[in-house]
């Protein structure tokens, strides 16, 4: 079996001085050329490598793993080659992770504005936003209701200001103001 360098020494041999000229090519043009073919693999493991292991420990949006994948130093083509190819092969998707995405937050307090500009922020398109945040008025009151439960203690708002900052609150979480009417509306 021949080595590497015992091949490119006899592919080398078989040029002679005219060839070089006549192609502009040296030697070492020729070695530069076969190492940065195995650089390219090289990279294309380690980015692609890179790209399972941040999916392996979360969901991520296309755009969010090609941000944390150039973070890292990935050449632009590699990343969006790698990204293509997990995509392809579905173990990255952005229709999973508006769902992870969207459990995950709402279990957290969070309410469908907030959610929907989080998911927009991370390049996931309308469609997909609308798909996982069609909940009933009633999951959203629920959610609503714990949240502000939990911030406040349970306390009911006996002045207007305390109702103002209950509204406040629960407008920061992204809940629209028709819910937190219905929420708050009882409790003056």
């Amino acid at each position: 079996m021949m080595r590497r360098h015992e091949f490119i020494s006899s592919e080398s041999s078989r040029w002679t001085d005219d060839d070089r000229i006549e192609s502009g090519a040296t030697t070492g043009s020729r070695l530069d050329l076969l190492t940065s073919k195995d650089n390219d693999e090289a990279e294309f493991r380690i980015v692609r490598n890179r790209a399972l292991g941040l999916l392996a420990r979360r969901e991520h949006s296309v755009q969010e793993l090609l941000r944390k994948l150039r973070s890292k130093g990935g050449a632009e083509s590699i990343c969006l080659v790698v990204v293509a190819e997990l995509t392809r092969l579905d173990l990255q998707s952005d229709d999973r992770f508006a769902e992870v995405y969207t459990y995950s937050r709402a279990s957290k307090g969070f309410g469908p504005l907030r959610i929907r500009q989080d998911l927009r922020q991370r390049g996931i398109d309308d469609a997909t936003v609308e798909d996982h945040l069609t909940f009933d008025a009633g999951y959203w009151m629920e959610i609503a209701e714990r949240a502000r439960h939990k911030r406040f203690k349970g306390a009911v708002p006996e002045t207007g200001n305390g109702w103002n900052t209950q509204a406040r609150f629960l407008a920061q979480r992204g809940f629209p103001s028709d819910l937190i009417y219905r929420v708050l509306g009882e409790q003056l």
